[in-house]
């Protein structure tokens, strides 16, 4: 599975946060890849960075959403690409008073942090996504941030 984590998206007030968050989600995200079981190919998580765009209940977003065979086929006249891949995608949504109080050398962990809890909702996706192995996945996320220098100030249930 390979795995991509994205905070494209931003406005003035997160710029900088996005720029500092590409390098290290990047890094982990490529060691991520691997095979964790289940159907699921690609595992897609964008952070919000634009406030007025949440929900006005604080939800993220977009909720995961599990989509067979994802088309490649393109709307601006490049030739088509046959469908490849079973995604996961979801996003998750900061705390934007905590995000921009904090500095640049709080900003990666927290995040991270945000993004490791948040795979505790997959969860109750195990019929969609068949036999993924999310304890493993988990860990695997825990030791990369690890190695990457980022200590997770989260602790889900079944770590040790």
């Amino acid at each position: 599975m390979k795995v991509g984590i994205y905070a494209n998206r931003c406005d003035t007030d997160t710029q900088h946060i996005s720029f500092s968050l590409h390098q290290p989600f990047t890094a982990l995200g490529n060691a991520l890849e691997g095979d964790y079981g289940g159907a699921m190919e690609h595992l897609w998580i964008d952070l919000e960075l634009i406030e007025y765009w949440s929900k006005p209940d604080g939800t993220p977003r977009h909720p995961f959403r599990f989509q067979k065979r994802v088309s490649g086929r393109s709307h601006f006249g490049l030739p088509p690409i046959d469908d490849k891949y079973n995604v996961g995608h979801y996003s998750v949504r900061p705390d934007f008073s905590l995000l921009t109080s904090l500095n640049s050398e709080e900003v990666v962990p927290y995040v991270l942090s945000l993004i490791y809890a948040s795979t505790a909702g997959l969860a109750d996706k195990k019929k969609r996504i068949g036999e993924f192995d999310l304890p493993r996945f988990q860990r695997h996320y825990r030791e990369e941030c690890s190695r990457l220098g980022y200590a997770l100030n989260v602790v889900l249930p079944g770590d040790a």
